[in-house]
């Protein structure tokens, strides 16, 4: 019988030998293919430009050296020893959404974890175990057969992983608070090879990173332990409002879901099309219940009558499927703010400026405030890395260009920034799942608790083997 490599390195046959003096040869490739249960693409494959993909176009033309897709937590412990011997940049890819193409490198190993997306379910513990690579309308597919869920997202191809690693903000969240706390264990394989299990006890502090401080920097995560909630209907609404009184819809829904019960989240969105048109609109969900009584109070504290007013209530699972998008690719320009407290009418009038300017010019821009009172603000702000625990809300600018070329993206990135610098003055920092190009300043993303990420990172991954979208 012929062992494998990795077969002889877990035995102790044979060590981990010298880094090379250059890049892996077409016998390497070889060697690490023959070890995988996986596949290995390579250009010139058949499935390499396909495997090499992700969400955004915008990132096609960028071509890793190889894209490993693993079938087991061992196919992602092999693939990092193969990189460390060889001296190749790593980074993850699941969903694959990264605004900023964190899940692609020139020239490095893309370690594709989506075929490890097996959901199961306990029902003595309530706990759910979730694949590294699975994605948020998977695991809302296969818990909802139980009648029951996670507080994740909307969008359905994003991956459970990043979004977690992230923080993870969603309609559940007030309820539940974020995909993060309710983590009881994470399956991670680091820089060594090692495939670790951390919890509050075991690894603490790699436990506590994993949780919030961005996603891909401390490894490859290939499994989550999670908290479930009762998932049976969700109450639905949308209000919008005329322009003119959007100040007074931002000042409403911010006195609002300072008090709103838990179970009622929303957001605020003001929209400039891609004409000239200007809208507003408040969309919210209520966690198993009715949502008339939330549109009343939101209207109350708005103070004026919405223009039109849509109520509704589906099964959980069918309005997160109807919600998830299709698997058509899509290219997004996204950047975000965290307000600790309520916008001032100051501030609130220079948001609504913003989203004006960005009508002149007839081109498509979104500013979007989302609700982060109720649970989340409820958990200690160091009980995760995650560093905006008791913000009020946090808000997301988005533009979906018309064309994915360099001048578009430069334009929507420019509205961006002027947003920014608009709201500084009331602007705690950013959200790092909705990273922008850099150059970036970690402090933003990461707050107080960047000192102690760094700490951490230093650890696991002393000598960088995994490549992060900024610099620390």
């Amino acid at each position: 019988m012929r062992l494998s490599r990795r077969a002889l390195i877990s035995a102790g046959l044979i060590g981990i030998v010298s880094p090379p003096s250059g890049p892996p040869t077409d016998a390497d490739w070889k060697a690490l293919a023959a070890g995988l249960e996986g596949r290995l693409d390579r250009p010139g494959t058949a499935t390499y430009d396909s495997g090499k993909q992700l969400y955004s176009p915008r990132f096609d033309d960028i071509r890793p050296a190889a894209v490993v897709r693993c079938a087991t937590p061992a196919d992602v412990s092999e693939a990092i020893r193969f990189a460390a011997r060889m001296r190749l940049p790593v980074v993850a890819r699941g969903g694959g959404h990264s605004y900023v193409g964190a899940s692609t490198i020139s020239d490095g190993l893309v370690l594709d974890v989506r075929p490890i997306d097996r959901v199961g379910y306990d029902a003595a513990s309530r706990i759910a175990t979730i694949g590294g690579g699975a994605t948020v309308i998977g695991a809302y597919t296969a818990l909802g057969r139980h009648r029951v869920s996670i507080p994740a997202g909307t969008c359905g191809s994003v991956g459970i992983s990043g979004l977690t690693c992230g923080g993870g903000i969603g309609p559940a969240a007030s309820a539940y608070g974020l995909a993060c706390d309710n983590v009881t264990a994470v399956d991670v394989v680091t820089a060594d090879g090692r495939h670790r299990t951390v919890d509050a006890a075991r690894e603490p502090d790699l436990f506590w990173a994993l949780r919030g401080g961005g996603g891909g920097r401390f490894g490859v995560v290939t499994g989550w332990r999670m908290r479930t909630h009762p998932a049976t209907t969700i109450g639905t609404f949308t209000l919008t409002y005329r322009w003119a009184d959007a100040a007074r819809a931002a000042t409403g829904w911010q006195a609002r879901i300072a008090t709103a019960p838990d179970e009622a989240w929303s957001s605020c969105q003001f929209t400039a099309e891609a004409g000239g048109a200007l809208s507003v609109r408040l969309n919210g969900f209520v966690m198993d219940g009715d949502a008339h009584g939330e549109v009343a109070a939101l209207t109350r504290a708005i103070g004026r009558e919405p223009a039109s007013v849509a109520v509704g209530r589906e099964p959980h699972v069918e309005l997160m499927k109807d919600r998830a998008g299709g698997p058509a690719r899509g290219t997004h320009l996204i950047g975000s703010e965290i307000f600790r407290t309520a916008l001032p009418p100051a501030g609130i009038a220079a948001l609504v400026a913003a989203v004006q300017r960005r009508a002149a010019t007839k081109r498509p821009g979104l500013a979007k405030m989302k609700r982060m009172t109720g649970a989340p603000a409820r958990i200690a702000p160091a009980a995760t890395a995650f560093p905006w625990h008791g913000a009020l809300a946090m808000l997301q600018w988005l533009v979906v260009p018309a064309k994915v070329d360099a001048v578009s993206v430069a334009d929507g990135y420019t509205w961006i920034d002027s947003g920014h610098r608009a709201l500084a003055r009331w602007s705690a920092g950013r959200y790092v799942n909705y990273l922008e190009p850099g150059p970036v300043d970690p402090a933003d993303y990461h707050g107080p608790n960047l000192g102690r990420l760094r700490r951490v990172h230093a650890s696991v991954d002393p000598a960088h083997l995994f490549k992060g979208a900024y610099a620390w």
